[in-house]
C-alpha cells in the first residue's frame, strides 16, 4: 500500500486580526477562495525527496541563522487575473531567509514551482486565488474600497503540509535557541 503525496511549503503567518479579515472576506463572498490559510510564502511548495526529518532538521539550522524581523504589508495587487494578494514591502532579512531555504533544501526536495524562487520571489499574502476571468472581475468589484495595511513579527516560520488543503504541521523559531 503506497502512502499518499503531500506537498509542502514555509510560510510565515500574518497577525491574527488580519488573518480574520481575510477569513471574514472570504466566508462572506465565496468567490474569494483560497486553497490555504492566509499566509506568506517563504519557500515554494515541494515534496521530499528523503524523510521529514531532514527538511526539519535543515529548517533548524536555517532558521537558527537569522534573526526575527518586521515585514510591512500594504494594498491589493494581483497575478494576472487568477489571485488577488496583499503585496509585502520588500525587505533584506525575508529575502535572505528565502534564499537561504532555497539553497539550503537544493537537493533534499523537489520544488514544484521553481520560477517562483530567487529572482522570481514576490512575497505577498493571498487573498484568493484559482479565479477564472469573471470570477476575478467579481472579486475586484468586492474588494473595491478595501486597503489593507499591516505589520508582521516574524519570529518564526511554518512548514504547512498540502494535498488540496493546508495545515501547519510545525513552526521553527527563528534566531539562535
Amino acid at each position: 500500500m503506497s502512502r499518499p503525496v503531500y506537498a509542502y511549503g514555509i510560510v510565515v503567518l500574518p497577525p491574527p486580526d488580519l488573518r480574520r479579515q481575510v477569513m471574514a472576506l472570504r466566508r462572506q463572498h465565496p468567490v474569494l477562495h483560497a486553497s490555504g490559510p492566509p499566509h506568506i510564502t517563504v519557500k515554494s511548495p515541494f515534496l521530499f525527496r528523503g524523510t521529514g526529518a531532514w527538511v526539519a532538521e535543515i529548517l533548524e539550522e536555517v532558521c537558527a541563522r537569522h534573526q526575527p524581523f518586521e515585514l510591512e504589508l500594504a494594498g491589493l495587487a494581483s497575478f494576472g487575473t487568477s489571485v488577488i494578494y496583499i503585496p509585502v514591502v520588500p525587505c533584506q532579512p525575508l529575502l535572505d531567509l528565502h534564499h537561504d531555504l532555497v539553497e539550503s533544501l537544493a537537493g533534499y526536495v523537489e520544488t514544484l514551482n521553481e520560477k517562483y524562487e530567487g529572482a522570481g520571489y514576490t512575497p505577498h499574502l493571498t487573498v484568493a486565488d484559482h479565479l477564472t476571468p469573471e470570477d476575478y472581475q467579481l472579486a475586484r468589484q468586492l474588494l473595491q474600497g478595501w486597503y489593507p495595511r499591516g505589520r508582521v513579527w516574524v519570529d518564526r516560520i511554518h512548514l504547512l503540509r498540502g494535498r488540496g488543503r493546508w495545515d501547519i504541521t510545525r513552526s521553527f523559531p527563528l534566531g539562535d535557541p
